[in-house]
């Protein structure tokens, strides 16, 4: 098993304490963005069992009238994977997750001011000791819990890996999670910056049939 990408994982997850939770066999099912993600981090269940478990997630997922995507680590559950191309699931997208722990170095490009300084903190959040990272008043760019900041859309259109860097190390950030969708490979932007390479995640989603070959 990928045991510091587990990590990350339950990191990430547990700043979602307001997203309705559950536990299936070992896996941590969120109920985030219109889907129900399944998050398959431990095992407690034989490979004959894996396919009566992807079946009982369906099942909540139908439950809840939400679309089950099973996110999946590198390096881990290999067979899971295979399984649930067995069974219709088709890779629907993959992530790099990239990590960037605060240097001196950047602490002293801040206090040179030679970064803008534009985020602000708001408090509505979803974890405990949790709070929004704002843009501007209508837009969320990360989630900060004590000494983490966790980036939800790494690709940041708008916002500059420079002022996250300077907002980081006014606000108390010690380590930087980017979760980055549709990417195989850290951005050179944050390799730039001095961020690392985590791990890469695929999601699997159920294939939809067409109307013909749901009356065939």
């Amino acid at each position: 098993m990928n045991e510091p990408a587990q990590r990350c994982e339950e990191q990430i997850i547990s700043l979602f304490q307001d997203r309705e939770t559950q536990v299936c066999q070992g896996w941590i099912l969120k109920k985030m963005g219109g889907r129900l993600l399944v998050y398959p981090l431990y095992s407690k269940y034989s490979q004959g069992n894996i396919p009566d478990n992807i079946q009982k997630c369906e099942e909540i997922s139908r439950r809840s009238g939400l679309d089950c995507v099973f996110r999946i680590v590198e390096h881990t559950n290999y067979h899971l994977s295979s399984i649930l191309t067995d069974n219709g699931y088709v890779l629907k997208e993959c992530g790099v997750v990239g990590e960037w722990n605060v240097t001196e170095d950047a602490g002293n490009l801040c206090v040179g001011g030679k970064l803008q300084d534009s985020l602000f903190l708001k408090n509505e959040a979803g974890g405990e000791n949790a709070e929004y990272v704002m843009a501007d008043v209508d837009t969320v760019i990360g989630i900060k819990k004590q000494e983490l900041l966790f980036l939800p859309d790494g690709n940041l259109p708008d916002v500059s890996i420079e002022n996250i860097l300077r907002f980081s190390v006014d606000n108390g950030v010690t380590r930087i999670l980017a979760d980055i969708p549709g990417r195989e490979e850290l951005p050179e932007q944050y390799g730039r910056a001095g961020f690392q390479r985590g791990y890469l995640y695929r999601c699997y989603q159920k294939e939809e049939k067409s109307s013909k070959e749901q009356e065939d």
